[in-house]
This record gives structure tokens, sequence and C-alpha cells, in this order.
């Protein structure tokens, strides 16, 4: 999605895009946090939001540390990261267990294209997104 802002001091932008470059994650994911935070601090954030939000947040960090390997996301948290599908089943038993209904499942550095896994309270769909 595009989003114009207006009207934002120069100096703020500048420095944005400073420690977004230093972190190694793009403005959009600097933004993505801002926004997540906001919400956050306003209530706001709901599962599925907050699953998506960790995702943009720890994507780029991820791809550079564990490319080709799973990644589980959960109630906006990084639950872990997983060589095989058999240790990431394992883990989404242990969340329905502990009562969580919906976790993102991502296969780093291949699923970033459009395409996750959303597991429901024990049943894996596939979802087609727009600029995750």
């Amino acid at each position: 999605m595009t989003l114009v802002l207006k009207n934002i001091s120069e100096e703020k932008v500048r420095l944005l895009k400073s420690v977004a470059a230093r972190l190694g994650i793009t403005v959009s994911q600097a933004v993505e946090e801002a926004i997540e935070l906001w919400l956050r601090a306003h209530g706001v954030v709901y599962d599925e939001l907050a699953d998506d939000l960790a995702w943009a947040r720890l994507r780029g960090e991820l791809a550079r540390k564990h490319k080709g390997k799973y990644a589980v996301i959960a109630q906006g948290s990084l639950v872990g990261v997983y060589e095989d599908l058999d240790s990431l089943s394992n883990t989404l038993r242990l969340l329905k267990a502990k009562g969580v209904k919906r976790a993102v499942v991502v296969k780093i550095g291949v699923d970033e294209e459009g395409w996750t896994g959303e597991w429901l309270g024990g049943s894996m769909s596939a979802s087609t997104t727009r600029n995750r």
C-alpha cells in the first residue's frame, strides 16, 4: 500500500532513514514498527495485525540470519526458527495446547513474495497477501 505523508519535519525523516539503514531495515519497516507501537499504546492491536507487524519488523534480520528455515510468529512475537517441518509441527501443537488459535508460518527467504502459511488452531491454510 502506498502512503503519502505531508508536513513531517525533514530532520525527523533524515533521522528515520539513517537509523533504518543502520538497522538494516527499510523505512517502510520502520514506519510499520512505529504504527505498531502507536496502535498498542492505544489498545488497538489485534492478533492478525500484531503477527503481520511482527513479521514486517523481523523480516530483514531473519532473512540475514536464517534464510531457508521456518519462522513461527504468534501473538505478535517470534515463537521460534526451525530447520524442518517436524520441529515446527511440534511447536504448533504446543501453541494449540496453550490455547493459541493463530500463528503465521513463513519459510524465510521464500515466502516473502506474497505467500504465507497461516495456522488456524490445527489446520494449515494458505493465504495470498499483498505487500508483506
